[in-house]
């Protein structure tokens, strides 16, 4: 297998999101470029130079409808969620392109990956910010333990404190016992309890950023046209409030070294 650049594995992404974008239009169905994403086409126009990934996010009933047609039509490329997908354990979807393949050491799965996006469902998180915080913080620690049941061994993490280690290190051990099946089903049957229309704050309740992924439900549900890599796709038309709670600063460039990918995979054509 020929191993891909940077530069090719942009691109093939790229391809994937107009797809996705394609069907979404089709179909009326609300989305936007999320975390990384969404600051690549404010910052940069397009891919953050040195990332590797895509994020789009979609309202919960969008992302219901968007799932269960790609498990039924012909969209030239693979759906990975786990109402569908044995062994997928995960509660994000992810679609990929099928000619491609990913190999990551760090990381355990029992299914066939290649280059792919990464679709986020927007839950309700009820109508106050105390509650939202409640309804997130009930399912903390299943959503953090589902994550280390994909973990190979234990390794010491890039972007967290070494002060969080001991935790992770038990998170470890503690998943090595666990059913990720389960754990998923547990967490997802809490977050359908809170329906997304309706309510005044909402969120990405598996989003890396923790209880910064909260919102009023509004931020995303009012959408602009942003302009990434030469194409048109939707953002959150308030991408300032979400940004700045992800990323602070987010218009200034991080030092240099720390200017690298997050993910470890090796990605390659068939």
């Amino acid at each position: 297998m020929e191993e891909l650049s940077l530069s090719e594995i942009h691109e093939i992404e790229l391809q994937l999101l107009l797809k996705f974008d394609q069907i979404c239009r089709i179909h009326g169905w609300r989305y936007s470029l999320g975390g990384g994403t969404l600051l690549g086409a404010i910052r940069h126009k397009g891919f953050i130079p040195w990332d590797d990934d895509v994020d789009v996010m979609m309202p919960r009933p969008d992302y219901d409808a968007f799932i269960r047609f790609c498990a039924q039509e012909d969209t030239g490329f693979t759906l990975l969620d786990y109402h569908y997908t044995e062994g997928y354990d995960d509660l994000f979807s992810k679609i990929f392109d099928p000619a491609t393949k990913v190999v990551d050491e760090a990381i355990s799965v029992p299914y066939d990956i290649g280059i792919s996006i990464d679709v986020f469902p927007l839950e309700g998180l009820g109508n106050s910010e105390k509650e939202a915080l409640k309804i997130f913080r009930k399912t903390s620690f299943k959503r953090e333990l589902l994550n280390a049941t994909r973990w190979k061994k234990y390794f010491r993490s890039k972007t967290h404190s070494i002060l969080v280690e001991p935790i992770r290190l038990m998170l470890f051990v503690m998943s090595r016992f666990a059913n990720p099946r389960k754990l998923i089903e547990k967490i997802d049957r809490e977050n359908l309890k809170h329906p997304f229309e309706g309510a005044a704050y909402a969120g990405c309740v598996c989003g890396s950023y923790r209880e910064a992924e909260i919102m009023t439900q509004d931020t995303f549900t009012n959408y602009i046209e942003l302009d990434f890599e030469g194409h048109s796709f939707l953002g959150i038309k308030n991408y300032d409030a979400y940004l700045t709670k992800h990323y602070n600063h987010y218009m200034e460039l991080p030092p240099e070294n720390k200017r690298q990918a997050h993910h470890t995979a090796k990605c390659y054509r068939r």
